[in-house]
């Protein structure tokens, strides 16, 4: 099994159909001021690095890291469920954490779902820990916020 990860378009075909499952699956879960995720559109932004994680060349999972100031905020981290469990997720984070170390970012930032504990216990894992609303987000009982300090 090879896992590997690209940097890709978003508007291609793997990067609608991921980020399109992505939006279907955060909107069976969570209400719709409370989903966060950036159009397709959105994640064309020059301040925005996105990718796709594959396994043996097919797509499984995409993530993207923006750039704020001093900064970066991690955003639409999502594995297909038929990939999880094997290193996907794991992959595409530290993908974009080399990229941000390597844009010389202080710390990354996310923000997820307060129920998704698979996704909470990798970012711990990855030595992210919880703070408080960041950026433009407010408090909220469906998001949990988590940030990392970089070397």
């Amino acid at each position: 099994m090879r896992l590997q990860t690209r940097i890709a378009n978003p508007s291609s075909k793997e990067g609608i159909k991921l980020l399109t499952d992505s939006y279907a699956l955060m909107s069976t879960l969570f209400p719709p001021e409370d989903n966060h995720a950036l159009s397709i559109e959105d994640f064309k932004a020059p301040n925005i690095y996105f990718i796709i994680a594959y396994k043996d060349d097919k797509p499984c999972g995409c993530g993207a890291l923006a750039t704020k100031s001093n900064y970066g905020e991690l955003k639409s981290i999502f594995v297909d469920e038929k990939c999880r469990r094997i290193g996907i997720g794991e992959l595409i984070m530290m993908d974009l954490e080399v990229k941000a170390k390597n844009l010389k970012l202080n710390e990354l930032y996310l923000e997820t779902g307060a129920n998704l504990l698979a996704a909470i216990k990798l970012y711990r894992k990855l030595g992210f820990i919880e703070c408080g609303p960041f950026g433009d987000y407010k408090e909220s009982p469906h998001s949990f916020f988590m940030f990392k300090k970089l070397d």
